[in-house]
């Protein structure tokens, strides 16, 4: 889904070069696009958990679980460079004798091991997640959906909100019996000269903005549901163009 929106501001001014503003006619507009996707890449954050009475053994827990997780991975060919589990930590677990946990008598200890995986065919992991989380030991911290092509969306929205902003000023000049003549400055976030002179109250607008929505993929029988959120990328373009009376 592809919306387009805009917010125009006209202001002819003669006066302004000392500011860094045209000392001619100007026309100040704010393009915008948006392109919504759905994601088509998910990144798992979880941390493998193990408690043991003595170190070795709680790390031989966590460790065998690891591995366990290491070959459900490659058996679904995610690639090597998707997987960041280069982590870990140890500390031992007190009981609660005492105003701290840490003033009692240690009682064992606990290994963690966090993990990172980014999987790129999103129909495998509501089965992944639920595998993990078979194994025990498993808590997750996130799930999360992104774009692998995120960057040339991005380009794609600065194309289409420098196309909407030259629209928007073309319509504009022309109703004024105007002309636009040429740039005379592009910027992704809102011009302070304009801000601070002429609306001293409005803020400055983000470079992108990333929001979400709701996505229902298709969940097999029997497995866990998710709902990704589709990504939303949302590009403003602040320009102002130097306009003079159309012959």
């Amino acid at each position: 889904m592809k919306r387009f929106l805009f917010l125009l501001l006209f202001s002819p001014v003669l006066s302004f070069a000392d500011s860094g503003l045209p000392d001619s006619p100007y026309i100040y507009v704010q393009g915008r696009a948006e392109i919504q996707k759905a994601a088509d890449v998910v990144t798992l954050r979880f941390e493998v958990v193990g408690r043991a009475p003595d170190l070795p053994k709680a790390n031989e827990e966590v460790q065998t679980k690891a591995n366990k997780i290491f070959t459900a991975l490659k058996e679904r060919q995610v690639n090597e460079k998707d997987v960041i589990a280069q982590d870990l930590r140890s500390e031992p677990e007190f009981d609660q004798e005492g105003s701290s946990p840490k003033r009692g008598t240690i009682i064992g200890y606990k290994v963690t091991r966090p993990f990172e995986v980014k999987l790129r065919d999103v129909g495998i992991f509501p089965k992944l997640v639920d595998e993990f989380l078979a194994l025990g030991g498993v808590e997750f911290s996130g799930i999360d959906g992104s774009l692998a092509k995120q960057t040339e969306l991005e380009s794609e929205t600065w194309d289409k909100a420098a196309a909407n902003a030259r629209e928007r000023a073309d319509k504009t000049a022309k109703l004024l019996r105007m002309k636009v003549d040429s740039v005379f400055a592009v910027s992704p976030v809102s011009i302070p000269q304009i801000t601070s002179t002429m609306f001293p109250s409005d803020q400055a607008a983000a470079e992108r903005v990333i929001v979400t929505g709701s996505n229902i993929p298709t969940a097999e029988e029997g497995l866990s549901e998710y709902r990704l959120a589709p990504i939303t990328v949302t590009q403003t373009v602040h320009v102002i163009y130097l306009i003079s009376p159309a012959q």
